[in-house]
């Protein structure tokens, strides 16, 4: 028969072996719900594209045939425009300050 310093010894060595092990495992399961919540926040964000994209594409459809010629040809001279336009000088700045 064990003394009662015995079973107290026994008692404490128990708890104090499943502390950790109680301890880390909430840690991972929230690590693991993260995980989830990210990628189904990314697979949200992609579809918000893919819906972006078919909702110009659809604009561009409705129009009639000379108003897509006009949206395509003040596209292109936007693109034209901003293609030759300088960095403004803030961001020169910005840029000459972070070399050094």
């Amino acid at each position: 028969m064990l003394k009662p310093r015995n079973y107290y010894f026994i008692i404490l060595v128990i708890v104090f072996a499943g502390l950790p092990v109680s301890s880390c495992s909430p840690k991972y399961k929230a690590a693991k719900a993260q995980r989830e919540h990210d990628k189904r926040m990314e697979l949200r964000r992609k579809e918000g594209e893919k819906a972006l994209l078919k909702g110009k594409e659809r604009h561009i459809q409705v129009q009639s045939k000379e108003a897509r010629q006009r949206m395509k040809q003040t596209q292109r001279q936007s693109q034209r425009l901003n293609n030759n336009r300088n960095v403004p000088f803030y961001k020169r700045w910005y840029r000459s300050i972070i070399k050094r």
